[in-house]
């Protein structure tokens, strides 16, 4: 088994009932995934303004830690050189 760090934004909108939530991108080390914290919090602020919601929302991101097979990363490692993903590298940090 391998650690894999999974990065997950949780958003809050007040007065809505539910908790947002989505998961981008995997990264190998906490530190990769602790670097992209901030730009992905700006990035889903600018996404959802955009999109309409002008209401004050709350924006929090998490590392998760997680355990992958050898196989799964290498499909990932894969997926990844081939452009496949979340984007979340494209963020900047």
């Amino acid at each position: 088994m391998i650690t894999v760090w999974f990065l997950l934004a949780l958003i809050v909108f007040p007065g809505s009932p539910v908790i947002q939530y989505k998961g981008y991108y995997a990264y190998t080390t906490l530190e990769g995934c602790e670097t992209q914290k901030i730009s992905l919090e700006n990035f889903i602020v600018e996404n959802e303004t955009i999109k309409g919601f002008k209401t004050a929302m709350h924006v929090e991101t998490y590392c998760l830690e997680m355990q992958a097979f050898p196989d799964q990363l290498k499909k990932y490692e894969e997926n990844r050189q081939k452009g496949i993903g979340l984007g979340a590298d494209k963020l900047g940090a």
